[in-house]
């Protein structure tokens, strides 16, 4: 790993591109989601101040955590962080592993202060994130933002989707609410 220095167990990690992805919000219609990452939008204050890094966001007892954020920062639109993994004996294999170049997606738990909501009319509405504040950074195997990743390990692989109808009975009941005065 080309960030990595296994002597001071630190990496540098991407924690967040702002990459859009689709959420589906169990009481209510799915929704495309953004995050504004720029020095306005995002709050460093926690993240810099030593923000826990966590095994797939396992905040609910100690065990969970397996690092520290050592520093964070905006880059080019992107989310950076040094992390430093704990020396406790049930961390060293998530280290060797990272080490290794087999876990490398990461993930960013936030709190949303301010979210912009822009409907759409052939498609899920966009939340676009405007105010948001880091609260930790999990290794996951499964990342929402597929760019979010150790350094040495920044790819990715695009996709299109196209399937005729996605998301169109969301949209249909919007629009017959709003046809009928109701809110959407």
């Amino acid at each position: 790993m080309a960030s990595a220095n296994d002597e001071a167990r630190t990496i540098d990690v991407v924690w967040t591109t702002g990459a859009r992805g689709l959420r589906r919000p169990f009481f209510s219609d799915p929704f495309e989601e953004e995050l504004v990452v720029s020095d306005n939008a995002v709050r460093m204050d926690r993240l810099n101040a030593g923000a826990p890094v966590l095994n797939s966001h396992n905040a609910y007892d100690l065990d969970g955590q397996i690092g520290v954020v050592e520093r964070a920062w905006i880059e080019g639109g992107k989310g950076i962080a040094t992390l430093r993994f704990s020396s406790r004996d049930e961390v060293a294999p998530i280290w060797t592993d990272v080490m290794a170049g087999i876990i490398r997606s990461v993930s960013v738990g936030y709190a949303i202060y301010r979210r912009e909501i822009i409907e759409q009319t052939d498609g899920p509405d966009l939340h676009r994130i405007v105010d948001w504040e880091p609260m930790e950074i999990s290794m996951v195997s499964v990342p929402f933002d597929a760019g979010a990743q150790t350094r040495a390990a920044e790819r990715t692989f695009p996709c299109s989707v196209i399937s005729p109808g996605a998301g169109s009975i969301g949209v249909r009941m919007r629009m017959r609410s709003r046809a009928l005065g109701l809110p959407a």
